[in-house]
């Protein structure tokens, strides 16, 4: 179980050094930024982001007077976190085990792009400790891939997006900048897909996505497509009266 751990690490922290060459995807940063747009993140907040990455959430939800918290078990990420966004405190934490925070700590929470690299026990798991966290009518907004997520659609609606903006030649020498890192993204997410066909990870419809946060406890506000079709973004609130003080 360590070496597997270990193992995960490396794999990650790997992958976090090429990573942020998506924030020059639009519909990456869309997806992004949607987060913000759906929690609406002020001044006095108490909000997580649970996995926190390289902190491009976390930078979209740490308004200025908010109180944001990043956790990710990939420690040296961490420190990329914490010198994106010195106004977040990030911590070590794994989704797969209890958060160490007291029930309703938070009043909002975000998880991008985690849930699906979880077994389904473990995705049951982490959404039921996300509820906990969360006070009483606090809202989750979450993202996952989405089953048959296609690596290409969303590189295509990247290229549509910056001719439109930046024209066809600019667009060629943007392509060209970053050819070795996107390479390198499609080599990662190549290798997490063959592990969701293995059965290590596990990619979501709409009404799975749906289901699992209900299960949860969750009130479902909405389920959307977003980057470029191939993931899930949702809106759920734990309920304003609980009726379990432990959850």
């Amino acid at each position: 179980m360590i070496a597997k751990s270990l193992q995960l690490q490396r794999f990650w922290e790997r992958y976090f050094y090429f990573y942020d060459t998506l924030n020059e995807s639009p519909p990456y940063r869309r997806m992004v930024e949607r987060h913000a747009q759906l929690l609406k993140p002020s001044s006095g907040e108490m909000i997580l982001d649970a996995g926190s990455g390289t902190a491009n959430v976390t930078a979209v939800l740490a308004v200025p007077g908010a109180r944001v918290t990043g956790i990710d078990f990939c420690e040296p990420a961490l420190e990329r976190c914490r010198r994106k966004v010195p106004s977040a405190e990030f911590r070590v934490a794994d989704l797969t085990q209890p958060l160490p925070f007291d029930t309703g700590s938070f009043d909002k929470a975000a998880c991008s792009l985690v849930l699906h690299y979880l077994v389904p026990e473990r995705q049951r798991f982490a959404l039921t400790e996300l509820r906990r966290v969360l006070r009483p009518g606090g809202t989750l907004a979450i993202s996952v891939f989405a089953a048959g997520f296609n690596t290409w659609r969303v590189y295509a609606e990247t290229l549509r997006d910056r001719r439109r903006t930046d024209g066809v030649l600019q667009t060629i020498g943007t392509g060209g900048r970053y050819l070795f890192n996107t390479a390198r993204i499609f080599y990662y997410v190549w290798r997490i897909k063959r592990a969701e066909q293995s059965g290590d990870y596990r990619f979501a419809t709409s009404d799975e996505l749906r289901e699992m946060l209900t299960t949860a406890g969750l009130q479902v506000k909405s389920v959307e497509p977003t980057m470029a079709g191939q993931c899930w973004t949702a809106l759920a609130t734990k309920p304003a009266l609980s009726t379990d003080a432990s959850r």
